[in-house]
């Protein structure tokens, strides 16, 4: 009865669009933890598979009441597909891996790779918005001076300038930041921070990483070692971010020089494992 001459359905599958949070609320979804998967999927999908669905608007993503936590999220329209050169998708990881802990070496580097060294600075306001030397914690956005600051940067900026960014990315950078937009809409209709997406990003930013050294080992054993050593590094990215959440949170409070301390006791482990911002 559902197959035509124009159309042939091969399944039925109840659901609504992802964005329809009346929906998920009458069946006892929570909104947020579908943010979350709708994160997680589209990570997964972008930094360690190197596929890029060309248009995840809220009417190709449905929400269906079945599935281990209570729902699944059901992807349509796979007809706008892109898979990623290799090279590209290792540097996008290893960008996002900057962009979190605000590597701003490290950034400028895999910028000269994109061909847009010019604008290095520029990449984290676009993809986590902060600035290249934000104190701010993850997700918290730009402070008042920080955003006085950049728009006086930004008014310097002439039109030709933003066409020479845009026509200096790559074709896959497009189509990355056009899905990543659609992303964000979705997740802030659904109610979701924009932490939770930066932390699905930077965790499969890691496995994305990790990847390439599973595809060239046959030992079951490195593989398996090096899916730890994945993991622990997401577990200590983690912990880095919290204690900047916890250091800004508390910045204006007499418990300021407690919370350095803290930090001070654990900033050396953590110094050799992850590079850390400058101004800390």
């Amino acid at each position: 009865d559902l197959t035509t001459k124009q159309v042939l359905t091969m399944q039925f599958i109840q659901g609504q669009k992802v964005d329809d949070v009346v929906y998920m609320k009458n069946r006892g979804i929570d909104p947020i933890k579908v943010a979350k998967v709708f994160a997680e999927v589209f990570a997964e999908m972008i930094f360690v598979h190197g596929f890029v669905h060309g248009d995840p608007h809220p009417g190709n993503i449905l929400v269906c009441p079945e599935g281990r936590n209570g729902f699944s999220l059901v992807l349509l329209d796979h007809g706008i597909y892109k898979q990623l050169n290799e090279g590209f998708r290792l540097n996008y990881c290893q960008l996002w891996k900057s962009l979190i802990i605000l590597d701003s070496s490290q950034i400028q580097h895999l910028a000269d790779q994109f061909g847009i060294s010019m604008y290095s600075r520029y990449l984290p306001v676009i993809f986590t918005g902060r600035t290249i030397d934000s104190k701010p914690a993850l997700g918290r956005g730009l402070s008042d001076g920080e955003k006085r600051n950049l728009k006086k940067e930004l008014k310097s900026l002439k039109m030709e300038d933003i066409s020479l960014f845009m026509e200096s990315l790559p074709r896959d950078f497009l189509r990355i930041l056009r899905t990543d937009g659609l992303l964000r809409s979705t997740m802030s209709k659904l109610g979701a921070s924009q932490r939770v997406r930066l932390l699905a990003y930077a965790k499969f930013a890691l496995h994305g990483l990790s990847s390439q050294s599973d595809s060239k080992s046959e030992v079951s054993v490195k593989v398996m070692f090096s899916r730890l050593k994945t993991n622990m590094s997401y577990l200590q990215l983690r912990l880095t971010l919290e204690v900047l959440e916890l250091i800004f949170r508390m910045a204006n409070t007499k418990f300021l020089n407690l919370v350095y301390a803290l930090y001070g006791s654990i900033g050396g482990v953590l110094r050799g494992i992850l590079p850390l911002p400058s101004w800390l």
